[in-house]
């Protein structure tokens, strides 16, 4: 063999060297392939698996959490009503969408009888209603749950042999029942039951929310009676307040009952210097009138002249001060000051002089033709002590002082039908009055005279 011969022999050897090579190099890749594809296959499947398991974790999380999320909402809502219908009801709804139950009861119980009756429930009939009356003596499980102040559940009764026999007895059935207590004294306010369920059994998370819900309803319950007896002593103060101002308001002016009711310091013996203006008021000829009318129709005549004065003076923001005998003090600018008190003292004295005509003819038609009727006022403004003056066991709201004196002395010269002022008050009111200026007086008590005027009218 040539050396040719040997080269190409060597180089087919070569060659089939190498595609056996190939061969068994393609065999390994195939192989590796398939390894490969398998591993991709599981891979995608474990890919696929744990999407399902996730799908599945999120679905559950999202039911969870909007269970969680409405029975917030429910909870919140009974624990913000002040109803008791409205908490009741509530309730139902929640122990129907929680715990499948289709009947249940709230009783509450009579503070005097001790009996236990409905108060609410779900699935009752009106005569169910009505007919339920229990006492802590019942023998059954709500009896049970009153005597013993616990929470009751049916499955763990029937496992104990001394309560066994009280299952299906007494006036309502029970699966659970729990005592709803007063918060302040912790005795048992009633009872929530669940008379039945949908489903047959329930689990410790079921018995949990029960006494969760029991425990919300407690406090809703304590809010809505805490309310409602707030209530029942607001309006029960605002009728013995009402109660006081009709009684109290015959015998002072409405603005001093507002003080005294409305301020701590009201009924404090004392008083401040103020200057107010003063009014007197007195029946002319009343001596000769108590002689000839009988007491009976005295007293009648001057509550009926008082009453007038009296709506007079109340329109104009004046407060009777006292009646003494058949004449009045008036005062305005205490016990509530105004920037008007000067001119409502001048109007009311105007007022009350046309009132008188009226009246005066009212008591003609009763006492005859020749019955006469006509009163004079002085009006006087000045610095007086004004409070309440007597004793702690009786003291009257009042004004004292010398201008307090010199406008009784201005009324007692006063002609029935006329208005005399002192220079002080017509002081306050020249842009508004028409007077007749008249010569000074002598007033008791002052050395001066006194300058007067006679009203004549408004400008």
């Amino acid at each position: 063999m040539t050396i040719p011969d040997i080269v190409i022999v060597a180089l087919i050897g070569t060659i089939l060297f190498l595609v056996k090579k190939h061969i068994d190099l393609y065999g390994s890749y195939n192989l590796l392939d398939k390894y490969n594809q398998k591993i991709l296959s599981e891979i995608s499947k474990t890919k696929t698996e744990a999407r399902e398991k996730t799908s599945e974790m999120a679905s559950k999380t999202t039911q969870k959490n909007v269970r969680q999320s409405t029975l917030f909402l429910k909870i919140k809502k009974i624990v913000s009503s002040l109803d008791p219908q409205d908490i009741c009801s509530t309730v139902f709804d929640l122990l129907e969408k929680e715990l499948d139950s289709k009947k249940a009861c709230i009783l509450i119980a009579d503070s005097k009888s001790k009996f236990f009756t409905v108060l609410a429930s779900r699935g009752f009939s009106v005569e169910e209603e009505s007919a339920v009356s229990i006492t802590s003596h019942e023998q059954s499980l709500i009896g049970l749950a009153i005597r013993s102040n616990i929470v009751i559940d049916i499955r763990s009764i029937e496992k104990e042999q001394t309560f066994r026999a009280l299952v299906g007895k007494g006036q309502v059935k029970t699966v659970m029942a729990s005592p709803i207590h007063y918060s302040k004294t912790g005795g048992i306010m009633g009872v929530l039951n669940i008379c039945d369920r949908e489903a047959n059994d329930y689990s410790n998370d079921d018995k949990n929310l029960f006494n969760m819900v029991s425990s919300i309803l407690e406090v809703a319950l304590n809010n809505s009676l805490l309310y409602e007896n707030q209530l029942e002593e607001s309006e029960k103060r605002a009728l013995e307040t009402e109660k006081v101002k009709e009684i109290f308001g015959k015998y002072v002016s409405s603005q001093i009952m507002d003080e005294i009711l409305n301020s701590k310091d009201a009924l404090e013996l004392g008083g401040v210097n103020r200057k107010i203006t003063i009014m007197a008021a007195d029946i002319r000829g009343f001596t000769k009138m108590s002689e000839v009318l009988k007491p009976q129709e005295i007293v009648a005549m001057l509550n009926d002249y008082f009453s007038v004065m009296t709506e007079i003076v109340n329109m104009n923001y004046g407060t009777v001060d006292k009646f003494i005998g058949d004449a009045i003090m008036v005062l305005f600018g205490a016990p509530v000051k105004t920037d008007k008190d000067a001119f409502n003292a001048l109007r009311t004295a105007l007022e009350m002089q046309d009132a008188i005509k009226i009246f005066e003819e009212k008591w003609r038609d009763i006492r005859g033709e020749k019955w006469e009727f006509s009163i004079g006022i002085g009006i006087n403004t000045g610095e007086v002590v004004v409070g309440n003056l007597g004793s702690s066991s009786r003291m009257e709201y009042t004004a004292i002082g010398d201008n307090v004196n010199v406008a009784f002395r201005v009324e007692s010269i006063a002609p029935g039908g006329s208005i005399l002022i002192t220079e002080s008050f017509y002081a306050e009111v020249r842009n508004n009055v028409v007077v007749e200026k008249l010569q000074p007086v002598n007033v008791k008590g002052r050395e001066q005279p006194v300058q007067i005027y006679k009203v004549k009218g408004l400008k």
